[in-house]
């Protein structure tokens, strides 16, 4: 299998409000998801085109803190103050078919790999000991499922697709020949700015810009 885009992050202050926002915005009904334990969020999905998914993050309230940063940034105070009044893009997730041979040779630190699981689904993903987001999620996290076990096999269609990833950095071209060394794909853009990254997604009502 080539490496591909897996699934989008955006994070929200709540869930269930950060789901509503989104869901009006798209003109669609997110998907359950779960909790995610290990690092005291929960999350919603909603899949796009292929195995692709976008998914919904939040803190969960009524988890145990957990003894680690929580992914995302999530735990840093200019993500917190980011999401607090409207969702926000985080970064986006590449999955591989062997992350320890991905991380060897990927050309950047993605952080240690990590065994998690939610539910019924187990994966292994790289995140960094201090759950900050790599060159604020201009570079991906690398993800592996276990063969035929993928979220996006039990979520509801949508109509909704990823247009166009746009990831903006300062050393643009580095990051192009990182990215290229890992996914061949016309979904993403990358272009010369400070480090950020935006979503183009398709629905039935036109283009919709998530940032």
């Amino acid at each position: 299998m080539k490496p591909r885009i897996d699934h989008v992050v955006i994070g929200a202050e709540s869930l269930i409000r950060g789901t509503k926002i989104l869901e009006t915005k798209l003109n669609t009904i997110f998907s359950s998801g779960g909790e995610h334990k290990q690092m005291g969020t929960h999350n919603k999905l909603l899949k796009l085109q292929s195995s692709m998914y976008l998914e919904v993050i939040a803190n969960n309230p009524n988890s145990i803190p957990p003894s680690r940063p929580r992914w995302f940034s999530l735990d840093e105070l200019n993500i917190i103050e980011k999401i607090q009044k409207s969702p926000r893009l985080l970064c986006w997730v590449l999955e591989v078919d062997n992350l320890e041979e991905t991380v060897k040779k990927c050309g950047y630190y993605p952080g240690e790999i990590l065994k998690l699981s939610r539910d019924d689904l187990k994966w292994k993903v790289t995140i960094p000991s201090d759950g900050k987001l790599i060159e604020q999620g201009v570079l991906p996290i690398l993800i592996e499922w276990p063969k035929n076990q993928h979220p996006s096999k039990k979520l509801n269609k949508s109509n909704v697709t990823i247009n166009k990833l746009r990831l903006f950095h300062p050393e643009h071209q580095k990051i192009k020949q990182i990215i290229s060394n890992l996914i061949k794909t016309d979904l993403i853009n990358i272009l010369e700015g400070l480090p950020k990254i935006e979503l183009v997604l398709s629905t039935q009502n036109g283009k919709v810009l998530i940032d």
